[in-house]
This record gives structure tokens, sequence and C-alpha cells, in this order.
């Protein structure tokens, strides 16, 4: 193997002490490796933090300069590492998402990659150097700083190991995929090995360990993906190619929550399909993510949003329509997902027994091929997965393979 991307989160990096033991880490991986790239998000909490500081001075502020804004973290996370690898006489570099190469195009604070021109990158291995990439950002058409939008150093990370054609190893402070959040399913376990169809759902539903637009990149590409430790103990989970469907026995192999979801209704607004096409049509636009979508038998429009929307959400609802409206901000998604939901039936129905069993009330549902999904108060997160989890024998066994 010639080369490979390295990815490491900010709770990674959230002091100068992580640093130099990521630095550590960095420089033991190469002996095995000629040719190492790491991409790197900001430190700790540090994004929430130039948000909050944004958020004090304007109300509404402006998402060009937020972007050049939020890119200032992984800069900081860039040239410390850079740092810590010389004191450690280990030749390396930093480079911004512009001096990567990483070209990007869309809307402010949630652009896409476009193109990577690698050919820094490659001179800066000739010269036997470890680069180190600020994840998360990029540069536009018009040579503005661009950024990614959550999660987007995973994204980053995949699209370079995609741009060498070499493998993606992604360190986290959890050891791998599991069956549940370990956080609240005590004996969850460890998935060795995963699909990138499940894992995708998986992302897209909430689970934390890695972005499903990573994932998606790394399927379309067939790019492998390790999730692993960032002390570099354990296996890890790979993620890649099914070399064949997960055993049909294993009905659901994961419970995953997606947090900071609001849940909007919209009063007798289905009578007005032109208006709701246009509604809809203007999220697609803006890149607002809108998910679960439902109309009742009186024409009540009801749809899910991330919260960090919640306010444009608002404001387009009103610019559309004068129909009430209300929403809930203290809501999750909670969603049971397997490949072996394609073969058996029944899992529905084992899922409302335990809803009834927990006395807990769900607001919509919403299927797939592989997931069932349903909105539930905040409050009950902890009683359903774990309830969920014991019900699909996610705490015992070993550990799914194919």
């Amino acid at each position: 193997m010639t080369h490979i991307v390295m990815k490491f989160g900010g709770s990674s990096l959230a002091d100068t002490q992580k640093i130099k033991e990521v630095a550590r880490l960095i420089i033991e991986r190469k002996k095995e490796t000629k040719n190492v790239v790491v991409v790197v998000s900001a430190m700790g909490k540090t994004t929430n933090q130039l948000i909050e500081m944004a958020n004090e001075i304007s109300l509404l502020p402006n998402k060009r300069e937020m972007d050049v804004l939020l890119a200032s973290g992984e800069q900081v996370s860039i040239s410390l590492l850079s740092m810590a690898l010389h004191s450690l006489d280990q030749e390396s570099i930093s480079l911004t998402g512009w001096q990567a190469g990483i070209k990007t195009y869309g809307n402010s604070m949630k652009q896409r990659i476009k193109d990577i021109d690698t050919s820094r990158i490659s001179q800066e291995h000739q010269r036997g150097k470890i680069v180190i990439v600020a994840g998360f950002q990029g540069y536009d058409e018009d040579d503005n700083i661009s950024t990614l939008g959550r999660g987007g150093s995973d994204t980053s990370a995949v699209a370079l190991a995609v741009a060498l054609n070499c493998p993606c190893e992604i360190y986290t402070d959890v050891d791998g995929i599991y069956t549940a959040d370990p956080r609240i399913v005590k004996n969850a376990k460890v998935i060795s090995r995963i699909s990138y169809e499940e894992c995708m759902e998986m992302a897209s539903l909430g689970a934390k360990v890695i972005e499903a637009r990573a994932v998606d990149l790394g399927s379309r590409f067939g790019i492998p993906i390790k999730i692993a430790l960032n002390t570099g103990q354990g296996q890890g989970t790979i993620i890649e190619k099914g070399k064949k469907d997960m055993l049909e026995e294993n009905v659901i192999n994961n419970v995953s929550v997606l947090d900071n979801v609001v849940l909007f209704n919209v009063n007798n607004f289905g009578k007005e399909p032109r208006q709701v096409l246009k509604l809809f049509e203007y999220f697609a636009n803006n890149d607002i993510n809108i998910d679960v979508i439902s109309q009742n038998f009186n024409d009540d429009i009801s749809f899910t949003s991330k919260k960090e929307d919640l306010e444009d959400v608002k404001t387009v609802i009103s610019k559309f329509t004068d129909h009430k409206y209300q929403y809930k901000d203290d809501v999750i998604k909670v969603s049971v997902i397997g490949n072996g939901m394609r073969y058996q039936s029944g899992v529905a129905a084992k899922v409302y027994e335990v809803f009834t069993n927990e006395d807990v009330k769900f607001y919509q549902v919403s299927t797939s091929e592989i997931s069932i999904s349903y909105i539930v108060d905040q409050c009950n997160k902890e009683k359903i997965v774990t309830a969920l989890a014991k019900t699909f024998d996610l705490e015992k066994g070993d550990h799914h393979e194919y």
C-alpha cells in the first residue's frame, strides 16, 4: 500500500496532549505506508463555540462570512498537529482546503466537493512529508473559502481517498460501529464488518460515527473505510462492499437515534397542492433537508427537519402560506436497521409491541427496504432504544459477519 488517508475528529484533538498522541499514532502508521494524508476536524467543541459567537453578533449571520469563520477551526488543528510531528522529527506540512486542491460548489455552509487537484499533495509526498489537510473546507468557483456542512471532515477524508485511490481510516473515540449507542445500551456489540448500504442507512438515521455522504462516496468509488479507535487499539469496523447478505437471523443489526429533530404540522395545507409543491421545491433549492413527510385525512401536512434549520423553515412556511402551523423541537427519530428485513416479515409488528409495552407514543413512521423509523419525544430516548435493543438481541451473540 503506497497511500493511506487517516482522519481524526475533534474529540481526538481536544487538547495539546491528545494532539501529541495522535502525532505518535500517525508516525507508527507511516512505518507501514509510504505516503500518509491526515485529515482533521476542529479541536473539541471549537465549531460550536464559533457558531455561538456568530449568533451573539447577529441573529442571521451572513453565510459567506460564516464559511470564513468556521474554516478557521480546522486551520488551528492542522498547524498544531504539524508542529507536534515536527517535534518528533517527522517532516510534515499543513494545507488548508484550497491549498490541498479541494474545489467545491453549491450554497454557503453546505457545499459539495466538485473535484480535487492532488498535485500539491503529491509534491509534498515526494519530499517525504506527511500532509495534514484541513477537513470540512475547500474553495468555490469564485475563490471563496467554502465549508461542507456538519460532518464535512469525513467527506473530505473519503474524497481525498477517492482522488488518491487508497483506503480511508477514520479514527474516533469509539472502537468501531456498534449495534446501538453504547452510552445507552451498555452491552452493545461492535460490528466488525458492514456493507456500505447498511452503514449509509445508519449514518443518515443518526449513527454518529461517520457521515452518510462519506459512506456514499466510498460506495460509489469502492473505497474501503475503516472506523478505528484513536489510540490505534482494537480491530474496529470495516465498511466495504458486501460479499453476501447478512445472515437472515440477524433481522435487525442496529438501532440508531437522530437527535435535534423538529416536527412541523401545517393545518389544512394539503388542500393546496400547488403551494405544497412550491414549498418543498423551495426547501430543495435552498439545501434545507426535509425528512419524514405525511398527510392525514384532515389535509394537514407534517414533516421533519433538522433543528439547525428551524428558523429557516419557519420563515419559508410563513412565506408560502398563511395557514396555522405548529412545531415540536423536542423530538428524535429512532430507527431499526437491518438487511434481514428484506426477507423476514414481522419487524413492524415487533416494534409496535415494544412501543405498546413501554407506553411510548410516536408521531410519524417511515420505512425503507432495510429500516423503519419513528418520531418520538426525546424524553423517551433511553427507554425505547434500550427496549428495542433487547427485543432484537443487539446486546448478545457474536459480531455480525458476512
